[in-house]
């Protein structure tokens, strides 16, 4: 297998500083807040040899990135109590069925919950 090079280090890390502009646009704080992240992870194994470990983080990148694109939701407070999310055409808009069908997975068979009454059933 062929040696991660420095210039697709560089790539990796651009496209990851791209996707962190374009998910957190206008949260400057939230963008420079990634952007030291990002760097201070980069420059932990900039003198990196092993291959297979260089192989990983770049891999590593790309995930992240792909993770935000699609995982990842800007929020802009309306008036307080309504928000609007910008959703973009890489935001993943599942159906919840994962959580639908776990829903009573944690649930006793054959027990009914008793309701809470107040003032110790009295």
């Amino acid at each position: 297998m062929a040696t991660p090079s420095k210039e697709a280090a560089i790539s990796a890390y651009r496209h990851l500083l791209r996707t962190q502009r374009q998910v957190f646009a206008n949260d400057v704080r939230a963008i420079e807040a990634a952007r030291k992240e990002t760097h201070a992870r980069f420059m932990q194994f900039k003198d990196e040899t092993n291959t297979d470990i260089l192989e990983e983080k770049l891999a590593l990148a790309q995930s992240v990135a792909t993770l935000l694109r699609r995982n990842v939701l800007q929020a802009e407070s309306q008036d307080g109590n309504h928000f609007k999310l910008h959703i973009t055409s890489d935001t993943e808009l599942g159906d919840n069925d994962s959580i639908k069908n776990t829903k009573n997975i944690h649930r006793k068979k054959g027990k009914k919950q008793q309701k809470a009454s107040c003032c110790g059933g009295h």
